[in-house]
């Protein structure tokens, strides 16, 4: 039996402080030198959690996910669902759909692939 922890906790954890106060302390649940894509950007290296926070922040204030389905096998995490938050003009938005694919490695996150519709929506502007 392994002391590697599964990997959809360590994608839970990440879940949770993204919601709260808690955001810039998501570094903790990465590797030292992650991947990070989202449509358009890609973050890399050391600073790619940090970066990956600042790209977000002027797109909305908060978000939080209704899960659809978790498809687990090996180290691979993916989540289907929906957003709902307040975005940086103060309007809420809802029913936003998201998919994340997560590789947890040694119990860190070594890559994360974003796609949602906050461009179609009409969350963020182009």
């Amino acid at each position: 039996m392994s002391d590697t922890p599964a990997p959809r906790p360590v994608v839970e954890a990440f879940f949770d402080r993204m919601a709260d106060d808690r955001r810039r302390t998501v570094a903790e649940l990465f590797v030292p030198d992650p991947t990070i894509t989202l449509p358009g950007v890609t973050f890399t290296g050391e600073n790619a959690v940090e970066e990956f926070l600042d790209h977000l922040a002027p797109r909305y204030e908060r978000a939080t996910r209704t899960f659809d389905r978790w498809i687990e096998s090996g180290s691979t995490v993916v989540s289907i669902g929906t957003l709902s938050g307040v975005d940086n003009r103060s309007e809420a938005f809802e029913g936003v759909r998201y998919v994340d694919v997560y590789e947890v490695v040694d119990g860190g996150i070594e890559r994360l692939d974003i796609w949602n519709d906050l461009l179609v929506a009409g969350v963020v502007d182009s």
